[in-house]
């Protein structure tokens, strides 16, 4: 039963307005975009140190051939316990740009301390891997290493950019573009020719500092059919 009674309206815009104030102190929009898919980006700088960071703004966007994207603002800095932008990109960003390649890795419940600890505001030159104690071991397709205990790995190769706009120009994210050459998967979590993906205990982004495990799954057939299940669609 909806409750039809009077619910709450928050002013998107009134957390930039110094004249009002929201109505929740936190802005409720990604706790209602969710749960949203990490993209544990592994990526080598020019001079080949490995970068590993979560990001919560990642999706697949297209198939046949695979393209997946991930967000990025510019870096950030802490200073006497406030947060700002730096006019540097954040280092996936750019050691994906400037490589022309990067690995999506999976992340796992049993994973989400050490992928916690990879998202800290680290320098450079540090190897966030090393940092919090992950293996990495080598891709097939592509340079930048992959999480050795994630589930699977995504290999992509930068096929485009594209900075989004907002309407009052252009927003501080970028997104990278990725074309997805090969996919490691380890094969305990294939049944059937099927990934079971539920069996993976993938973790996934909530709002504020909540996270969510996907645990459960079903399967619900379209009413008319699906080409790629049945094999019609040819492209």
């Amino acid at each position: 039963m909806f409750n039809l009674g009077l619910d709450l309206y928050y002013d998107t815009e009134a957390r930039n307005k110094t004249s009002a104030a929201p109505d929740l102190p936190f802005n409720p929009f990604k706790a209602l975009i969710a749960p949203r898919p990490i993209g544990w980006i592994s990526t080598l700088t020019p001079e080949g140190n490995v970068n590993l960071a979560p990001y919560s703004y990642f999706q697949a966007v297209a198939d046949n051939p695979d393209i997946v994207i991930f967000s990025a603002t510019p870096g950030l800095t802490t200073k006497d316990g406030a947060v700002s932008f730096t006019d540097e990109r954040k280092h996936s960003e750019s050691n994906a740009i400037s490589s022309g390649e990067f690995v999506c890795n999976l992340v796992t419940h049993e994973l989400a301390e050490v992928m916690n600890m990879t998202s800290a505001h680290l320098p450079r030159d540090t190897d966030e891997a090393a940092h919090a104690g992950i293996q990495m071991i080598p891709s097939t397709r592509v340079k930048p290493p992959r999480v050795a205990a994630s589930p699977a790995a995504i290999e992509c190769v930068v096929v485009d950019t594209h900075t989004i706009r907002h309407r009052g120009g252009d927003h501080s994210f970028q997104m990278v573009f990725g074309e997805v050459v090969g996919i490691h998967i380890n094969d305990q979590f294939i049944t059937d020719g099927r990934v079971d993906t539920t069996a993976m205990r993938i973790l996934t982004r909530m709002g504020y500092d909540e996270y969510a495990v996907l645990t459960e799954s079903f399967r619900m057939t379209r009413p008319d059919n699906d080409p790629i299940l049945d094999g019609r669609l040819k492209v």
